[in-house]
């Protein structure tokens, strides 16, 4: 029972301060494994079956890919990452409001990457009177411990960013419940600890993600007051045709109906060019006027093979122009934009937006990132390039994609740079790999257990509602939180780490190792689960 001893032996890192014993309780695998599938399913944590091209969203359902066991993190820098994501919260309102700097920092970028191009020309041509913007954010991250770290205790390393989801944050709601399927057996099969002595964070992104999309559902209502008679107000979930992440959003459905008194309908693209129509105002009905958008909040729409024709994209334009509040707006897809990452990482860029106390904190979750764009520096890119040509298992190659599976490592990187135009390099940044220590870990999709050495990432969930301040000056901020997280496992060797895209599962973080200086903002966020 190799995988219960390791929890239990978690659990003792936090039993031994209280001068207790803990012990793995010896079941077969097969049973813990079993039982774990019924509570996911129980408590729906579940996953729709696939689908072909074209038929309707499957009502058949599994449970979702997760770690039997939660993961080893460092408590200090969950603390630290958990304390910044405001500020990174509003470092995304910002750039994304800086309409000349996201235009010059993109230009070499669009002039090579079509797909940033459109949404370049999305933003520049948008004509809808709202103002306010909501943000449902994640920041990634891996811990780092340097090459050849493997078996390096998780206290010794720094946690660096991976990346910045702008768009279709997705996992907040599964996460929540896995941290309570961790908790369940945890303290059913490793000594029927209770739940306030177990080393994991209280995970609120369920609720959080709700109150950031009830927060823009009130602000339009208050920006435009119902007269009698008017059709209610609900929120739009833009959806993929298809979609197998349904339990995620419908928890997020239910949780903005029971606690907020909200209601959310689901569209496709195609589906919202087909059904809504726009009245001069900017206002949009759906149902021949039955009701009316107040937020559209996308879970769709971030990859280029979403749009198959101009249909999904006069979709979009009628969404973006209308007086709905979106989540997000193409501005602030484009401020997710890896080359609006490796920008702001660039010698007093942060600084632009930020003040300098908060920017330098943000800059210590930076891993290197190197601008390919030949216009900026042809020297220093040329550097970069053949210093990742001749050691390239030390970078990643990142196009301007989300939703897992697109970036490149080793070989196809190497490859891609021999064979990328210097112009078609300018859609691409280089960024130095992460190397997080490994853990021995039992992942289970589909029912059966994988056990191998396994590394993890981290992302923090923020909410930011916002809109320019009359007048000008820095955006009046109605709304900005840090609500939760989710911990992705997956097998050493898998480079990329999306749990739609297959190549992760679940998990949660187990904190480990002695806290951080917080203060008492922070320390309300965290403890045991809730």
């Amino acid at each position: 029972m190799q995988t219960l001893n390791y929890l239990a032996g978690l659990l003792a890192m936090q039993d031994r301060r209280r001068g207790g014993r803990l012990s793995a309780v010896e079941e077969p695998q097969e049973r813990v494994v079993g039982d774990a599938v019924a509570w996911c399913v129980a408590h729906g944590a579940s996953y729709a079956a696939p689908v072909a091209a074209g038929e309707a969203p499957s009502l058949s359902f599994t449970h979702a890919p997760f770690a039997l066991f939660p993961f080893p993190f460092p408590r200090s820098e969950y603390e630290r990452l958990v304390a910044m994501q405001p500020a990174f919260n509003r470092l995304v309102e910002r750039v994304a409001q800086d309409a000349a700097w996201l235009e010059a920092t993109l230009e070499q970028t669009a002039a090579s990457d079509a797909f940033t191009r459109r949404l370049l020309e999305l933003r520049r041509s948008q004509t809808s009177a709202q103002t306010a913007s909501l943000g449902l954010l994640r920041s990634d991250y891996m811990i780092d411990a340097g090459p050849g770290s493997g078996d390096a205790p998780f206290e010794n390393g720094k946690a660096l960013q991976v990346e910045l989801n702008t768009i279709a944050s997705s996992f907040g709601c599964l996460s929540t419940v896995l941290s309570s399927l961790h908790a369940y057996v945890a303290a059913k099969y490793a000594g029927g600890v209770d739940d306030a002595w177990l080393p994991l964070p209280k995970n609120g992104a369920t609720a959080g993600l709700a109150r950031g999309i009830a927060a823009a559902h009130a602000e339009y209502e208050r920006q435009y007051p119902a007269a009698a008679g008017a059709p209610p107000r609900r929120v739009a979930v833009v959806v993929q045709p298809g979609e197998r992440n349904q339990m995620d959003q419908r928890m997020l459905e239910h949780e903005l109906w029971d606690a907020h008194g909200v209601a959310m309908e689901r569209v496709t693209l195609l589906e919202a060019l087909q059904d809504g129509v726009a009245d001069a105002s900017g206002a949009l009905t759906f149902r021949g006027g039955a009701w009316e958008l107040s937020v559209a909040y996308f879970r769709a729409g971030y990859s280029p093979d979403e749009y198959l024709g101009d249909g999904e994209w006069a979709a979009r334009a009628l969404l973006e122009n209308s007086r709905a509040i979106k989540c997000p707006t193409a501005a602030y897809q484009l401020a997710g934009c890896k080359k609006v990452q490796q920008a702001l990482a660039a010698p007093g860029e942060l600084e632009k937006f930020l003040p300098a106390a908060e920017a330098a904190e943000l800059r210590t979750v930076f891993a290197g990132l190197y601008d390919l764009d030949v216009a900026e520096d042809a020297g220093a890119v040329e550097a970069v390039v053949a210093e990742a040509l001749a050691h390239p298992d030390k970078y990643v190659l990142k196009p301007q994609r989300e939703g897992g599976g697109n970036n490149l490592y080793g070989a196809e990187l190497k490859d891609a740079l021999e064979t990328l135009s210097p112009s078609d390099r300018a859609a691409f940044i280089l960024m130095d790999r992460i190397n997080p220590p490994q853990r021995r870990a039992t992942l289970v999709r589909d029912g059966a257990p994988v056990e191998g050495d396994c590394v993890c990432e981290l992302g923090v969930y923020g909410t930011i509602l916002a809109r320019p301040a009359d007048g000008g000056g820095a955006p009046v901020e109605l709304h900005n939180e840090v609500v939760g997280h989710l911990l992705r496992q997956k097998l050493l060797g898998v480079d990329e780490g999306g749990v739609a895209a297959g190549f992760a599962v679940l998990s949660s973080p187990a904190l480990v190792g002695k806290p951080s200086a917080m203060g008492p903002d922070v320390a309300k966020l965290l403890g045991s689960r809730v």
